[in-house]
Order: C-alpha cells, then structure tokens, then sequence
C-alpha cells in the first residue's frame, strides 16, 4: 500500500488545517515567508504571577537545570554522530531519528501515533515547554511581549516573546537558565509521566485485566515482518510455538534467532512463518524489523456495563501519557541541539561568545549550526535519500 493510500484520511485533515490557516493569514504574521505567527497576551499574567510570587524556587529549579541542559546538548550531539556512523558504515542500517507527525506512518520511521491523542499530548508538551520559558523569564524580571502559536505548513508550535534585548544583556547564567527551562521542563514532565505509568496506571489495569500479548507499535521498511504483512497494532499471541503475554518473553523469544532462521508467530489469530534477516547494526543476529509496545496488551476479567465504559478512558489515558513521554523526551532533546534559533543554540550562542569574544564566538556558533543542520538533515532524511539513490542508479 502506498503512502498516500495509507494516509489518505490524515492527509485530508493536514490539509484542512493549511485551508483553514491560509483563509484566516490576515491573523496571522508571516515570519521568513514559510511561518505563520499568530500572537496574543494569553497566559502572559499566569506566568507573571508564577514567576514573581514564587521566583526563587523557579529560579533554583532552573538554575538546575542548566546543567542538564548542557549534558543533554552534549548528549543529543553524540547519539546524531553515532547514528550517522552506523548510518554510512552498515548497510541497510536503519535511522534513529526521525519526524513523528500524529497520525502519519512516514517513510523510514517504524513509530506511528494516532492522530488525536498525538496531537493532544504534542499541544500539551508545547504548551509546558513555552510556559516554562517565559515564567523563567518572569522570574528574572523580564518582560514577556507575547505568546502564541505559530504553522509550518500543517505543523503546530507554540511561542512565548520575551524581551530579546534585555534577555541578551542579562548574566549568562539568566540566559542559560531562560533557554534550558523548556528543554527542563519537557524532561520533568516524561519523568512525571512514567511515575504515573508506573505506579499508578498500570497497577489500575494489572488490577482489571489478565495480559494476553505484546502489539507490534512498528514495523520497519523492507524488512521480514512487513513483507510477512505485519504492521502496526498487531497484536502476538504466540512465538515459536510457545504463548506469549508479556514483552520479556516476546523479547528473550527472539535474543537466540539467527539470519535466516524461519520465525513462526501468530498475530491477530493468524499463523506467519518469517525468514530472519540480518540485524544491520549486530552483524549474526536475525532481525524481523519489529517494534514492540514494552506493555503487554490486556483482556478485561470481568466484563460488565461498568468496566466496557471506563477500561477504553483508562486505556486511552495509558496511551495519552505513553506519547507523552515518548514527545516531551523527543522535543525536549531536540531543542537542545546547538543548533542555530532553538534553546540549544542560543546557549552554545552565549557560551561560546563569553569564552572565545563576542564576534568569534559568534562565528564559531555559526560554523556550528551548519554542522549540526547537516547532520541532522542527514539523519532524518536518510531513507529518502537512499531511496534517490538507488533510483539514481536504476537509471544509468
């Protein structure tokens, strides 16, 4: 099935959304020509009133978070090198990193979230993350013009306006700690989230449901499990004949299988017999290209009016915080890439122009950013790229 037929309907509701923003662009102003800024007041006195009647717990929170902050730039930094490596040395290496777009199976990306509750839990970390920046700022004294949201193409973001000129000519350390507050934030938020998961909704669902099998949330391109037919949502009962309800064993079922092992499963009640690749990146090892949710799909007990009403809410909320932590840790790190605008640059931005002067500094900074921007461009678009390649080469 072709990208377009398997995404028809999500596309058709992206579309509305660029409809929608072009009819009303008098609203809106247009920023690089490509982004659509809508700006309003809203939240800007909740965060006044944060940050100033509370502002030095928020500032010792985010003074801590400085320093992760930095260690999560350096981080993010390492894992693009180290997935561009493996990405030009192993062949039919698979890319790390990817866009998520709610609702859209792309290209290369062996994740999908629904549309809805993708878009709920993305409007949400936005909102933490931008929230977070200008109560920072608040609490520093410093003034916060605006906030908003802003369209690229069909994509959603958020923004809050602190005043630029006060904010540059303030101390590194309110700058660091203005900048690494949204990246902070969304870190907080996924720990949040897992202790939620953890201690509270999961024993709620141990305690109403027996587990019966692990779902496949991905399948990678042109590997066995998709050629089998298997896709996302797929639900495994059974591995080489033996049942199978809970992750590790779907996991320890698979440590043993080599290259061209034959895999026998039964999914959605249907038997499959799949042939092992080779894992790209463990040279030996089988590899079916399958992503499996580390919880384990559940069946009700009891089945009665009041658990058919309220398990769904209960599952819908367990999927709501799962991408939540899945986006607030991905938009988190990303935003602390030194990487020109976003929280990340404008760190090693000041960084770099109080340890080697303002102008190198600012030069080095650029040199940076391009660095960085090609690697990431690299990273994330790396199946397109192989894919004109190999069309390349088809025709010479």
């Amino acid at each position: 099935m072709s990208f377009f037929a398997e995404n028809k309907w999500v596309l058709l509701v992206y579309g509305l959304i660029v409809l929608l923003v072009y009819l009303n662009r008098h609203r809106f102003e247009v920023q690089n020509k490509i982004v659509m800024m809508y700006k309003t007041k809203m939240g800007l006195g909740l965060m006044g009133r944060i940050g100033v009647r509370h502002g030095e717990l928020v500032k010792f929170i985010a003074y801590c978070g400085i320093g992760i902050g930095f260690a999560g730039m350096v981080f993010i930094f390492y894992m693009l090198i180290k997935n561009l490596i493996s990405l030009l040395l192993i062949p039919d290496a698979q890319s790390a990193v990817g866009l998520i777009v709610p609702g859209l199976a792309l290209p290369g990306s062996p994740i999908k979230i629904p549309l809805i509750s993708g878009w709920i839990a993305l409007f949400l970390v936005i909102l933490v993350h931008e929230f977070s920046h200008g109560v920072v700022a608040r609490a520093h004294n410093l003034a916060v013009k605006s906030s908003g949201i802003f369209f690229l193409g069909p994509l959603m973001g958020a923004f809050v306006e602190p005043e630029e000129k006060r904010l540059r000519a303030s101390p590194d350390t309110v700058q660091y700690s203005v900048y690494a507050a949204g990246p902070f934030s969304n870190i907080l938020l996924a720990l949040l989230m897992i202790l939620i998961l953890s201690y509270v909704m999961v024993p709620i669902v141990s305690a109403l449901t027996v587990p019966v099998g692990v779902t496949l949330v991905g399948v990678s391109d042109k590997y066995p499990a998709q050629v089998a037919g298997l896709a996302s949502g797929t639900l495994i009962t059974q591995l080489n004949g033996k049942n199978i309800t809970r992750y590790d064993e779907f996991e320890s079922g698979l440590a043993c299988v080599k290259p061209g092992d034959a895999v026998s499963i039964v999914a959605n009640e249907t038997p499959y017999t799949i042939v092992a690749a080779e894992d790209p990146k463990k040279p030996g090892k089988g590899y079916l290209g399958v992503l499996a949710s580390s919880i384990a799909t559940r069946e009700l007990k009891t089945k009665n009016a009041f658990t058919n009403l309220v398990y769904p809410v209960i599952l819908w909320t367990v999927e709501l915080f799962y991408i939540l932590v899945i986006l607030s840790l991905g938009i988190g790190l990303a935003n602390l890439l030194p990487l020109g605008p976003v929280d990340g640059g404008r760190m090693a931005q000041t960084a770099l122009e109080r340890t080697k002067g303002k102008e190198p500094g600012a030069a080095w900074w650029k040199k940076l950013t391009i660095i960085t921007f090609f690697i990431l461009i690299i990273n994330i678009f790396w199946p397109l790229i192989k894919w004109l390649g190999g069309l390349l080469g088809l025709l010479v």
